[in-house]
């Protein structure tokens, strides 16, 4: 019985906070079949977390293989919450909603919005978040204070590395011009595949570095340290209210534009 509480307890802060994003979104952008669609994505990402690990069990080690944790702590602890844990876990997540996100194309010509591709990443992340849940509670000695505690951090935290992502993930989809001749504008940015991929890898080097940052935080400061890590995750929230209501304006602008030129 214990376990099954634990499991429902695991899902209920991921589903407010979806929950919370799918009302205050414009009315019939989200799907929520497609969103929990998507939340089963975050599920199979944890599986290419494991086989990951499993085909390169060097990993495992090599942080402190690279840098000695007691002569060079700082260097073993950004390694190790940066690369280890931070760039491949969110690289899993982006691998499962790359690869769902691609079968889901094949099954209908419509497209998603862009604000509704930058939830479906972050649901990716929450599913994510509630196996980690899962696993952090049965591990715990008093498994529903670890419950609490990591519904207002952890999971906030999967969800606003995950926004992040599909912000430059959608950015990328609306074929976003940077105007000022430079290289990247003229050279790369005009061709689809390069500008998807580029966006892409900015998306996964944002998730990551917040990632990274949460966790080192968390490691150096422990509890005495959540003033800051509230700080932190609130920061991040309002970070992706702008991204949000950036799309929003994007999509918008290019719709009026394309108007126009169908008019003339």
């Amino acid at each position: 019985m214990e376990n099954l509480f634990i499991i429902i307890l695991s899902f209920l802060p991921a589903l407010l906070y979806a929950g919370l994003f799918y009302i205050s979104s414009p009315y019939k952008i989200l799907n929520i079949r497609k969103s929990l669609y998507f939340m089963f994505a975050g599920f199979i990402s944890v599986g290419i977390l494991m086989i990951i690990h499993d085909i390169f069990p060097s990993l495992n080690t090599l942080d402190s293989d690279l840098f000695n944790p007691y002569i060079s702590p700082a260097s073993y602890l950004h390694f190790k919450f940066f690369i280890i844990v931070g760039l491949l876990e969110e690289a899993s997540k982006l691998l499962a909603f790359t690869f769902f996100d691609k079968n889901n194309n094949e099954l209908t010509t419509k497209k998603d919005h862009p604000i509704a591709t930058m939830f479906y990443v972050s649901m990716v992340s929450l599913g994510f978040s509630i196996l980690e849940n899962i696993k952090y509670a049965m591990m715990s000695n008093e498994p529903f204070n670890a419950l609490i505690a990591r519904s207002v951090t952890a999971v906030i935290g999967h969800m606003v590395f995950g926004l992040f992502m599909g912000y430059w993930i959608s950015f990328s989809r609306l074929k976003p011009r940077l105007n000022n001749r430079s290289i990247i504008d003229v050279v790369l940015l005009k061709k689809e595949g390069g500008r998807v991929r580029l966006f892409t890898i900015v998306g996964l080097i944002s998730a990551t570095i917040l990632h990274g940052i949460y966790d080192l935080h968390i490691t150096l400061n422990g509890f005495n340290g959540l003033t800051g890590l509230y700080m932190l995750l609130i920061m991040s929230l309002l970070g992706s209210i702008w991204c949000f209501r950036n799309l929003f304006r994007l999509d918008l602008k290019l719709k009026k534009d394309s108007e126009k030129l169908n008019k003339k």
